[in-house]
């Protein structure tokens, strides 16, 4: 008996952990699945544990809104991100976005039942703005390098996402049936 606990105990150890797989969202799916979307700058981070986990709280500051929950968005959110370094301890999850403090947004979000505000697809909620060489305001997201399924469970490539800032507006608005 005192041997296969020890097997087990190495097989788990050995064993990969932390492996994530990606359901593929379109913008569509973003747009729906999100409680909130909102146009924000970072402001600060920290890291923390919620219970054994580790997560980067990020606090933004909120520009516009461009869906909400019903209620008007606050102008200041903190958002979850899992992984991060607390306590001295550093946890990395796969597929979770990098934010950089100044760095200007997109953010896809829900609230979990957890309570906590997340970004809606790890990685794939998150579009970076920036400005074009013509001066467009354009939301960019590199495609995601973990392993991604589509909606049936079968492997796919992640693309990324370009898109002309006020496009996604209107396609927000579109998809939400809230004008053109």
């Amino acid at each position: 008996m005192r041997k296969s606990y020890l097997s087990l105990a190495i097989w788990g150890m050995l064993s990969p952990c932390g492996a994530t797989t990606l359901e593929q969202l379109s913008l569509n799916d973003m747009i729906v699945k999100s409680t909130t979307i909102v146009h924000a700058k970072v402001t600060s981070a920290s890291g923390a544990f919620r219970g054994v986990e580790v997560y980067t709280f990020y606090q933004i500051q909120v520009s516009e809104t461009l869906k909400s929950s019903g209620t008007p968005a606050p102008t200041r959110i903190e958002v979850a991100v899992p992984g991060g370094t607390a306590k001295g301890v550093r946890q990395t999850v796969p597929g979770a976005p990098n934010l950089t403090i100044g760095g200007d947004y997109v953010f896809f979000l829900w609230n979990g039942s957890n309570t906590l505000t997340q970004i809606l697809g790890l990685s794939q909620g998150l579009l970076q703005v920036s400005q074009d060489s013509a001066g467009n305001q354009i939301a960019t997201r590199p495609a995601a390098n973990e392993p991604m399924v589509d909606r049936g469970g079968a492997p796919v490539m992640d693309q990324g996402l370009t898109v002309r800032f006020s496009d996604l507006r209107t396609q927000i608005r579109k998809t939400l049936g809230t004008g053109n």
